[in-house]
């Protein structure tokens, strides 16, 4: 096989944990926008509110700190399965959410999927990627991270 192909497994598996890690990131950014409306609709104060984003930046900071830990222990595939279904499961939680806290679980759930994926596209670069394209795709990744806090606002306030 040639050195220098990579496989369509592999680019799927950089979009898939870039997907996640792009819409943690969205999530994340487009809440500081809807802080005063979130507080009226569960009658609940900001400062409260804001527990959502406190929390949610807590674990995704303690999950990318035990990444290199948990990449040691579990297949890449198996992180990437937990970290979909988790953000899946989440997001499915923020939805139906009814109060407050049922929320913040939701967003918790979601979080720590981001502190996995995030990490995990970068790992799955350096490790699956000939060394003559690592920069190349170091660099979308990178710029797929970066876009979504240049549009997290923006969506917050649209929805």
């Amino acid at each position: 096989m040639d050195e220098n192909k990579i496989s369509l497994r592999t680019k799927l598996a950089i979009v898939s944990a870039g997907m996640i890690s792009f819409m943690g990131i969205l999530v994340e950014t487009s809440l500081n926008v809807t802080m005063n409306t979130l507080s009226n609709q569960f009658n609940v104060s900001v400062g409260t509110v804001q527990w959502i984003t406190t929390a949610y930046l807590l674990l995704v900071t303690i999950m990318m700190a035990a990444m290199a830990f948990i990449m040691r222990k579990f297949k890449f595939r198996s992180i990437f399965i937990f970290s979909a279904t988790a953000f899946i499961v989440g997001s499915i939680v923020c939805a139906i959410a009814g109060t407050f806290w049922i929320l913040l679980i939701g967003r918790m759930i979601q979080a720590i999927a981001t502190g996995l994926a995030t990490p995990l596209m970068f790992q799955i670069i350096n490790v699956k990627i000939p060394s003559q394209h690592v920069g190349t795709y170091n660099g979308v990744a990178s710029m797929l991270t970066s876009l979504s806090p240049a549009l997290g606002p923006t969506y917050g306030v649209v929805y």
